[in-house]
Parts: C-alpha cells; sequence; structure tokens
C-alpha cells in the first residue's frame, strides 16, 4: 500500500501521462485496495488511473489498454464498497465520455472502447441484463455520432460500443439500420469487419450480413462466416441463403475465405445436423444446385486432412470421419446419396494417392456396371411412367409428381457421369451399357439434360473413337428415320428429332479430338443445316450452336459459313437468343482467324438481298443502339478481341469505358428485357426506396446472386469482365492506347451528361438525378482514364484542348460540364508525361480563362485548378533545365530564352505562383 501511495504522490500536475504508472497503480488497487485503502483514495486513484491511461500517447497503447481493463475489473465488483463510497461503472462511463469530444483521435477511440466496454458489463451485471434506460439514453447520444467519424479507429470502436445498444425485436431500430449500412458502405474494411460481428441477427438483417462474404476484403468475409457459423442455425436459413453462402465461401481464389467458410460448414452446420451428409444436402436443394452441392462435399472430404477441423475434440472428429465413411445403398439412391456417390468416386479418381491403392478405392465405392444399367432403367422407367401420368392427369398432386420426375432425372445424370469411371473389361456389362445407351438417345422419352452425359458414356465405352462416331452416325440415322405422313410424324416429333440430332452432334464436336479433313467429322455438317430451316426457335439456336462449334475445327468451314452465321446476327426479324449465339460463334472465330474480321456478303433476311457485313461494323452498330442483351454480348467480344489485338479501335475502347461508369446500364438492359408499359416508372421508385432501405437493398442483392453471373449476357457478368479488363488491356497493350482513347471518352460521357445520363429509357427521376451529378461522373471518368494509361500528360492536353473546342461552338459546353473537367485537371499530376508540355500550359491558361467565362469558377475550384497550373509549371521548369544542361549552344540558349519569356507572360496573368516559378527560371537563364 505504501509502493501505491508512493507512486500516486510522485505524479506531478504537469508531469506526461505515464500509462505504466496507471498499470502499477491499478495492479494495486486490485490487490490491496480492497482490505487497506480508504474509499476516498480509492476514487481519487481509478479518476488518475483512467486518465493517464486515455491520455497516453499512441505508442504506449498497450499498456494504457491494460491499465482500462484493470480499472474495469475493479469497478465491476459491485461487493468493493457496500456502503457506495467507491465509485462503481456509472463513473467510470462518465470518465470515458467526458473524453469523447477530443481532438485528438487516440484519445477518442481508447474512450469509446472504454465506453463500449463498460456497457457491456452493465449487461452482464445486471440480473435482467437490461441497462437503466438513463444510462442507455446518455451513451446512445454519445456513441451514435461517433460511427461517422473521420478516424477508422474511432469507428470502428464506435461499432463494437454501439452492439449492445440494438432493439433487436425493432425492424426499424434506427442504430441496426446504421450498422447494416456500414456493413455495405464504410470505405474501411476494418469497420466492415467490425459491423458485421456487431449487428444483431434477425430475419431483417441477416441478407446483409449475407451479402458480406463476398466483399471484396479478406477480414470482412471471413467476420461474416464466423457470425453465420457462431450465431446462425442454418436450418432456419432459405435454401437461397445456405446456396450463396457456400457458393461465395467455397471459392478456390482465396485460401483464408476457403477456410473459414469450411470451419463453417464443419463445424457449424454440419456438427448441428449430428454430422449427417445427406440431411445436409437436403436444405441446399441437390437438383438445382448441383455445383454447390458438390463443393461442400468436397471440402466436407478433405476437411480431415487440413486445419477445418481443429476446434472439434477428438470424439467429435471421431463422429465426424464414421458419417463421412457411411456406405452409400446403391440400390436405393436419392438425389442425394447419387450425387454423394458421384462426386466421392470423382474426387477419388483426382486425387493424389498412388494409382494402385486409388484403383483398390474406386472398386470399393464403384457398383458393377450391370448394376449401374438396372439402376439407371429403374429410374428412367420411373420418370417416364410419371411423365406420362402427369400428361394424362392434371390433379392436384401434379407439382409433387413433377418434383418426383426431377428426383428420377437427376440420378440418372448422376449415374451416368459414374458411368465413365466403370470398368468396361467386362464384355457383357459393356454391350448392356451400349445397348441402353443407345436406346435412351433415341428414345424421345429420356430428357434432353441427359443427352450430354450418355455422349460422354458413350465415348467412354468404345474401344476406339472411330467406332464411336460410327456409333453416333447410327443413332443419327435411326432418330431421322422416320414417316412424316405417320400420326406421329407430327410438327413437334419433327422438331423433337431436329433438337436431338444437333444436340447429339454438338456434344461430340465439343469433346472430338479430330478436325475437319476426317470424312465422318466432316459429314456431320449435312445433320446440322437441315435445323436451320426449323420453325422452332429452340431448333434454330441449338443449329447456329452446333455450327459454331462445327466451323471451329477447319478455316474452309469458317469461311463457307461466315455468311449464314452473319445472316443470322444481322436479321432483325429473328429472337434475339438466336442472333446472340450466331454473335458468339463469330466472335470465336475472328479469335482464332482475323481474317474472319473482313467484309463480306451476307443476306439481309428482311430486304432477301445481299449486303456487304463485317463483324466489326457489326458490334458497333450494337453498342450504339441494340438492346437487352445484344449490347452485353457486343461489349464482352469487343473486350475478348481488343485483348487479343483484332480490334485496335479508340471509339470502340471509349464505349467500353463510358459503359463500365454508367450507373443506369444494367437498370435499362433489364428494362428492355421486360419491355412493359408502367415498369420504368415503377422501377425508378423501386431504386429511391432501396437506397433508403438496406434491408431491402441486399435483399435484392442477394436475391440477383441467383442469376449466373457466369451466363454470357448478364450485365453483372459484363462489369465483372470491365473492372479486369482495362488494367489487363493497359498491360498487354500499353497505356497508349488508353490515353489516346481520351477525347472520343470525352465527347460520349459529355454526351451522356446534357442527355441526364440515360438513353431514351431513361426515367424522368433517373434523368433529374444525372443532372444532378448522379449520373456518369466526368471527373472520375477521366481521372480513370489518366491513372489506367500512366499517359496524364497525354490526358491532360486531350482534355483541355476539348473544353477549349467545344466552348468554341454554338452553345458552347454548360457550366457544369467545364467545372466538371476542370476538376479532374486539378486533381491530375503531369510530372510523369512531359509530352508537348508548352502547348498543355497554354491550354491550361485558357481553361482557367473558360472557367471565368462561363461562370462555373468559385474560389474552391479556381484554388484547385491553380495547383494543377503549378504542376504545368514544375514540369515546365524541368524540361527548361534538360534543354541548358543538354545542349549548351545558341540554338538551345534561345529556347530557354523563349520558354522562360512565355512561362513570365503566363505569371503575369496567373499572379504570385507563377511569378514564383518564373523567378526560378530566371536563375536558370542566369
Amino acid at each position: 500500500m505504501d509502493q501505491l501511495l508512493t507512486s500516486y504522490e510522485e505524479r506531478s500536475p504537469s508531469s506526461v501521462p505515464a500509462p505504466n504508472r496507471a498499470v502499477s497503480i491499478a495492479k494495486s488497487l486490485v490487490t490491496y485496495g480492497k482490505k487497506s485503502c480508504p474509499p476516498s483514495l480509492v476514487s481519487e486513484l481509478i479518476s488518475s488511473t483512467v486518465d493517464l491511461a486515455l491520455l497516453a500517447p499512441r505508442s504506449e497503447t498497450v499498456p494504457a489498454n491494460s491499465a482500462l481493463s484493470l480499472t474495469l475489473e475493479l469497478c465491476s465488483q459491485t461487493t468493493f464498497d457496500t456502503a457506495g463510497l467507491v465509485p462503481g461503472l456509472d463513473f467510470l462511463l462518465y470518465r470515458g465520455l467526458l473524453r469523447l469530444p477530443s481532438s485528438d483521435d487516440t484519445i477518442r477511440a481508447r474512450a469509446t472502447t472504454l465506453c463500449g466496454d463498460v456497457v457491456s458489463r452493465m449487461g452482464d451485471v445486471q440480473e435482467d441484463g437490461i441497462i437503466e434506460e438513463e444510462t442507455f439514453d446518455l451513451v446512445y447520444e454519445a456513441l451514435f455520432p461517433r460511427l461517422d467519424d473521420k478516424n477508422v479507429a474511432v469507428r470502428s470502436a464506435a461499432v463494437s460500443a454501439c452492439s449492445m445498444l440494438q432493439d433487436s425485436g425493432d425492424a426499424e431500430d434506427e442504430l441496426t439500420k446504421k450498422l447494416m449500412y456500414m456493413c455495405s458502405h464504410d470505405t474501411s474494411p476494418v469497420v466492415r469487419a467490425a459491423a458485421t460481428k456487431a449487428c444483431v441477427v434477425t430475419k431483417y438483417t441477416l441478407p446483409t450480413i449475407i451479402c458480406r462474404v463476398r466483399d471484396v476484403s479478406n477480414s470482412v468475409r471471413v467476420a461474416a462466416l464466423d457470425v453465420l457459423k457462431n450465431q446462425v442455425d442454418c436450418r432456419l436459413m432459405t435454401d437461397l441463403e445456405r446456396v450463396v453462402v457456400l457458393r461465395s465461401g467455397l471459392t478456390p481464389r482465396c485460401e483464408v475465405t476457403y477456410l473459414a467458410a469450411s470451419r463453417m460448414l464443419c463445424c457449424g452446420w454440419l456438427k448441428s445436423l449430428g454430422y449427417s451428409l445427406l440431411n445436409l444436402l437436403k436444405l441446399l436443394d441437390v437438383a438445382n444446385n448441383e455445383a454447390e452441392c458438390a463443393l461442400v462435399i468436397k471440402a466436407i472430404i478433405a476437411a480431415p486432412t487440413n486445419a477445418t477441423l481443429k476446434e472439434l475434440s477428438s470424439n467429435e472428429v471421431k463422429a465426424y470421419n464414421a458419417a463421412l465413411n457411411n456406405p452409400i445403398e446403391v440400390n436405393n439412391l436419392t438425389i442425394e446419396s447419387a450425387l454423394l456417390l458421384r462426386v466421392k468416386v470423382d474426387n477419388l479418381k483426382d486425387s493424389a494417392v498412388h494409382e494402385n491403392k486409388k484403383q483398390e478405392l474406386v472398386e470399393e465405392l464403384m457398383p458393377d456396371t450391370p448394376v449401374i444399367c438396372s439402376m439407371i432403367t429403374k429410374h428412367l422407367g420411373r420418370y417416364v411412367e410419371a411423365a406420362l401420368k402427369q400428361d394424362e392427369d392434371a390433379d392436384e398432386d401434379a407439382d409433387e409428381d413433377e418434383e418426383e420426375d426431377l428426383d428420377d432425372s437427376f440420378v440418372c445424370l448422376q449415374l451416368l457421369k459414374l458411368a465413365r469411371n466403370a470398368d468396361f473389361a467386362d464384355e457383357s456389362g459393356r454391350k448392356q451399357m451400349l445397348s441402353l445407351l443407345n436406346r435412351m438417345l433415341c428414345s424421345g422419352q429420356s430428357p434432353d439434360e441427359l443427352v450430354e452425359p450418355s455422349i460422354r458414356a458413350l465415348a467412354v465405352a468404345h474401344q476406339t473413337e472411330a467406332e464411336y462416331i460410327q456409333r453416333i452416325q447410327d443413332i443419327i440415322a435411326e432418330v431421322s428415320d422416320y414417316d412424316a405422313e405417320s400420326e406421329d410424324g407430327d410438327a413437334n416429333d419433327a422438331a423433337f428429332r431436329q433438337l436431338r440430332i444437333v444436340s447429339v452432334v454438338g456434344v461430340v464436336l465439343e469433346h472430338t479430338k479430330r478436325n475437319l479433313e476426317d470424312p465422318q467429322i466432316a459429314s456431320l455438317s449435312d445433320t446440322i443445316l437441315p435445323a436451320f430451316a426449323s420453325a422452332d426457335a429452340v431448333v434454330r439456336e441449338a443449329a447456329v450452336i452446333c455450327l459454331g462449334k462445327y466451323t471451329l475445327l477447319g478455316l474452309n468451314a469458317a469461311m463457307e459459313f461466315r455468311p449464314l452465321l452473319l445472316g443470322m446476327v444481322n436479321n432483325v426479324e429473328e429472337e434475339t437468343s438466336i442472333r446472340a449465339q450466331a454473335l458468339l460463334a463469330m466472335s470465336d472465330l475472328a479469335m482464332l482467324w482475323p481474317v474472319m474480321l473482313e467484309e463480306t456478303d451476307a443476306m439481309d433476311m428482311s430486304t432477301c438481298q445481299m449486303n456487304k457485313v463485317s463483324l466489326p461494323e457489326l458490334l458497333t452498330s450494337f453498342l450504339d443502339n441494340a438492346q437487352g442483351p445484344m449490347v452485353v454480348i457486343a461489349a464482352e467480344i469487343c473486350c475478348k478481341l481488343m485483348m487479343m489485338g483484332r480490334i485496335q479501335d479508340n471509339t470502340t475502347l471509349a464505349k467500353l469505358v463510358v459503359t463500365y461508369f454508367d450507373p443506369l446500364f444494367s437498370s435499362r438492359i433489364e428494362a428492355a428485357k421486360a419491355s412493359k408499359e408502367g415498369e420504368e416508372g415503377e422501377e425508378g421508385e423501386e431504386e429511391e426506396n432501396l437506397a433508403k432501405d438496406v434491408a431491402a437493398a441486399s435483399q435484392k442483392q442477394l436475391e440477383a446472386d441467383t442469376d449466373d453471373a457466369t451466363a454470357v449476357g448478364s450485365p453483372i457478368r459484363l462489369q465483372q469482365m470491365l473492372s479486369l479488363f482495362f488494367n489487363a488491356f493497359v498491360t498487354l497493350r500499353g497505356g497508349e492506347h488508353m490515353g489516346n482513347a481520351t477525347m472520343e471518352v470525352l465527347r460520349l460521357v459529355s454526351e451522356q451528361w446534357k442527355a441526364g445520363g440515360a438513353g431514351a429509357e431513361a426515367s424522368r427521376k433517373s434523368r433529374k438525378r444525372n443532372k444532378g451529378g448522379d449520373g456518369v461522373a466526368l471527373d472520375k471518368v477521366v481521372s480513370f482514364v489518366a491513372n489506367s494509361s500512366g499517359c496524364y500528360g497525354d490526358v491532360a492536353l486531350e482534355t483541355c484542348q476539348y473544353i477549349i473546342d467545344e466552348s468554341a461552338k454554338p452553345g458552347g459546353l454548360a457550366g457544369d460540364v467545364v467545372k466538371d473537367l476542370a476538376k479532374s485537371l486539378s486533381g491530375m499530376t503531369v510530372e510523369k508525361d512531359f509530352i508537348d508540355l508548352p502547348l498543355l500550359r497554354e491550354c491550361g491558361g485558357d481553361v482557367e480563362n473558360i472557367l471565368e467565362e462561363t461562370g462555373a469558377g468559385n474560389k474552391t475550384l479556381a484554388k484547385s485548378f491553380q495547383k494543377f497550373l503549378v504542376c504545368c509549371d514544375d514540369a515546365l521548369e524541368e524540361v527548361v533545365k534538360l534543354e541548358k544542361l543538354g545542349g549548351g549552344g545558341v540554338g538551345n540558349e534561345n529556347v530557354v530564352v523563349e520558354e522562360v519569356a512565355e512561362v513570365k507572360e503566363k505569371g503575369k496573368a496567373k499572379g504570385k505562383a507563377v511569378g514564383r516559378k518564373t523567378k526560378v527560371l530566371g536563375e536558370v537563364q542566369a
């Protein structure tokens, strides 16, 4: 106790705060204060300890936090002083609240953390866990503003402190809404992770937490997965929510995220289900999410070999392994057990186990070939029987019967994939499988989704590819052989047969190792072309896809069928999906052979005349005028062709930049797809409501995840591709291409700016918002082009020249447009690029004059733009120095004199900032 008093008395009021001394005092209080320290002295010591710790410099964070923790522990001991003379948590909270308005970031962060810890400890001390209303209001009003603090550490501490203040039963709780917003929109990953952990888990906040599994930061993704593991029962989630979490978490691109998702899956979800893999798969809608369920099974199989199961006890690990190795009843397969069996075998075939050991393990899992055939026959028969019954009786249980049909079809699909690993050394089993596959492919009752796995199993069952191709030709002949005049020879039957033929041929062409020099492969074109005349759009689309695969096998075939494909693309009366597939086929050919970009004759179906058409012209027309998926596909193809160097056009590159920055691009694509009257206005209102309601926005984002972003024609896919394209393009092709497109980008963006940032389809509300600055932001676009290309001087010069040229035209540029472009110039660094710098400096001065004439200038903008002009002078000064030092002749001296005179003249007009630069140049001249 004497040491405690000495330590306290030695602290003079003017001394620098010493957190180590605070720790000593706090430890002494905890050890001796209860027995021998007067209550009044304890109060003074606690106050001094807290102040010492809160005011400690940032370098002393560890001892300061230790002192605060010890003091918190001391004040939490409610039995310390029964008379109430010793301060408790309320006093400690008051000391922390006093320091919240501090101007020092470190003090605010420590005070915020202290307040949060005290509130949390208050909840633990109270019997009902409820904080007094007066204290609650005081803390709420003090901490809520800290959520918008400029400092990341303060915001993070405020988020954690506010976690105890949420009302989980109120869907409109403002604090919860604020935390949900911070989860998604705070610029710091530290704050987003803290908000994800702090946000109370309810049915309203769960979509927001799930969306954070797709965050750009590893720490946020891991935080979201930990919350889902520890606080959410997977059985209370929807199928969509579970699938989105697993699809986003089990990604091989990030090892940290994958490990966190595996822990959530194996130590959280699977543990809550008693380690039953089949019960887990039942929660994931296996029939509609096969790929995600396969990832889940592989992660569960791999868990014992990595660090996933570390937190499980030895008994739990034994239960886990026992459930994993449970035998599968082949004679009583469900969709879950069929997928589990197939993935186990595939995973084992791809493993690094020794071949002999691998073969033994596969034989233990794989049923015999006759058993596979019998099971396929059984489930296919049940599928056909249920389908016929459903056609005859449309009763109340139609939906249930349809679900059972899908189950049997899915089991057949898994068995056919499993058959590729079968041992066909047994001739009897091989013949039985070949006979079954032949019947399935020729039958009109077998579902279309079984065609590809059947053909691939057929290829494995043959010893040579020649025998396999011959078998395919026999199947095509059998499917084609029908009497059109018979009762069954109606249009639907003909369409089915054509569709089945092109489906079979398409799979063969996709997986064959031969080319068109092989007569068997070359003859397959005769089976494709008749489908182009079909009245069924589905058949024509399949024919276009199949012909695209065929032309990839030889240049002569590509040249022969190029007019046909271009004609399909150019046919405005054709279905959009068919035109899109023809356009994709042409893009694949163009990436292989540049000659495919040349102009050629193609039939215009609307006029029945031959016209000159080229792929680049069609792509440009789609980017300018097309609606819906065609513009998305055209933009994606332009990205691919520009990366390959097939297209080198500044206008096309500029259109891609504008598309990337257009906030209304996706909504206009969706509006074109819907094409319903009145839907546009409702969409604008819906966007405004979503902006206000964070929970609704998260739910919409979650539902949007069901749309496959890998699907061609998806705006989401295009945005993801463009986000990677520009940097990759500059790296591969050089930044000068981006820099040269600046003028075209400015023209396109300013046109959208004048039009409200949207096309004719934009709603009035969207136009109004874009005029206010929510459209394509000019300053962001120009800065993006400069930063991506690295050609700062070229981009700045093009921007200045554009302002000058446009301002000279009748009507000129709007003041807002000039102001926005000037902002991009003021924030641009030109020191890395000295190209035509005197002209750039001259253009910069002209732009400043235009700013004054248009009235777009203000003090803030003028000050910012002066920085740009001074930057030009700095670079120009370096050029003059290099000229002087590099030459030394009379000619170079004249250049220096001319440059100095020019800059001096500018200095007179621009003021002291430029005048100071001319003084330096004068010294260089002397």
